[in-house]
């Protein structure tokens, strides 16, 4: 019995560690990204151009990686989903 709880226990650290690993999205960060970084070139318009304008959230991701990697921006997972939603939360709202 103490044995198998001992591995219910440890299996839901290591679950809550991996959560942790990926990281909360911070909104604020992601604004702070995006206005210092992104905000020079792109004006509300870019975020609403029909023939450009991401499908879901995936395709968003995928373009600020793009953007930023472009841009030499160095920027980590966590920057680029802080950014991501960020984006969605103010514009796109998927």
């Amino acid at each position: 019995m103490r044995a198998a709880l001992a591995s219910i226990c440890i299996a839901s650290a290591l679950v809550a560690s991996v959560g942790c690993a990926a990281g909360v999205p911070d909104i604020e960060r992601g604004r702070a990204l995006y206005e210092n970084h992104c905000e020079v070139c792109h004006t509300s318009k870019v975020h609403s151009r029909i023939n450009r304008l991401p499908i879901d959230l995936e395709e968003l991701r995928q373009i600020v990686d793009n953007w930023q990697k472009e841009e030499h921006l160095q920027w980590s997972a966590q920057d680029v989903e802080d950014v991501v939603q960020f984006l969605n939360r103010t514009r796109y709202k998927f």
